[in-house]
């Protein structure tokens, strides 16, 4: 999350940043935020005006009273001024909440070297890594193999749990198994700590790591529990220090998280509906610096 004094000082980088985002609702967002910021520096500034005067009049009670004078029409002052601060305080800590969540909904800024284009065919390719294998016989589906090499039993999961869910079973169970330690052993011998998160967030820290805005429509909440289940072990990697503060000297951290994922996969109806891509549950390595 982008520091308020930061953005309040360098709007036109942010609002750059966004447009290259091609993001119209966080810029309108944006916008409001600008506005709402004005306007609770502008309530602070005027309750700090009628703290200054309340104090005045405090002051001038205690003068009247030593000199036998009528303080009442003062201390009806005060009480105007009172309510006035408890009125304002009470809007502006509404404005302030909802400054929040607009503060969180704006994202970092983007490395100049990110190219800017109009869609996925104006990304660039850094680099490749080998070949495209050809094959002199016809290539099965990742669904036929399952089938043919009875690894998964999709049906069954539908039957117990509904769509997206699978059974592994077999040997693809140990091919996952042995993926999951070889991807960690690889990057233990990189200097990542290995990590088994909790599976479930707090909404707070949970707000912490992604845009809950746009990300909580694909994630499971635990009814009744201010829990929600990890949609990667990325997200518990990243709040895993906070409010911690670091000294030179600690950094980098890196860290290899291994984890099950779930997702509701809301809004791919149609999409890879076959076999077990989009699928609610599913382990996954994670590095994380």
């Amino acid at each position: 999350m982008l520091d308020l004094r930061f953005v309040r000082e360098n709007p036109q980088l942010v609002m750059e940043n966004l447009r290259r985002r091609k993001d119209d609702r966080v810029i309108a967002d944006f916008k409001r935020l600008l506005e709402l910021d004005e306007e609770v520096r502008a309530r602070k500034r005027r309750i700090q005006e009628l703290r200054t005067e309340r104090n005045r009049l405090s002051r001038e009670v205690g003068r009247l009273k030593k000199s036998g004078g009528d303080p009442s029409e003062i201390i009806a002052r005060v009480n105007v001024v009172n309510q006035e601060i408890r009125d304002i305080e009470s809007e502006t800590a509404r404005i302030e909440a909802e400054l929040r969540r607009l503060q969180m909904r704006i994202p970092n800024l983007l490395h100049e070297s990110v190219p800017f284009g109009e869609d996925e065919e104006d990304n660039q390719v850094v680099r490749e890594w080998g070949g495209r294998p050809t094959f002199d016989f016809d290539i099965k589906s990742h669904v036929d193999l399952l089938d043919l090499l009875d690894v998964a039993d999709i049906p069954r999961a539908a039957k117990i749990a509904g769509a997206r869910f699978y059974f592994l079973k077999n040997e693809l169970v140990l091919l996952d198994l042995a993926m999951q330690q070889m991807a960690l052993e690889m990057l233990i011998e990189r200097g990542f700590v290995p990590v088994l998160p909790p599976f479930m967030m707090h909404r707070e820290p949970y707000e912490g790591v992604t845009d809950l805005e746009d990300f909580e429509n694909v994630m499971y909440k635990i009814e009744d529990e201010d829990l929600y289940l990890i949609a990667t072990s990325e997200h518990p990697l990243a709040a895993m220090h906070m409010g911690e503060v670091f000294e030179p000297t600690d950094l980098p951290i890196r860290l290899a998280g291994l984890s099950t994922c779930f997702r509701k996969e809301a809004g791919t109806h149609g999409k890879d509906t076959k076999g077990i891509f989009r699928v609610h549950q599913f382990n996954k390595v994670e590095q994380f610096v």
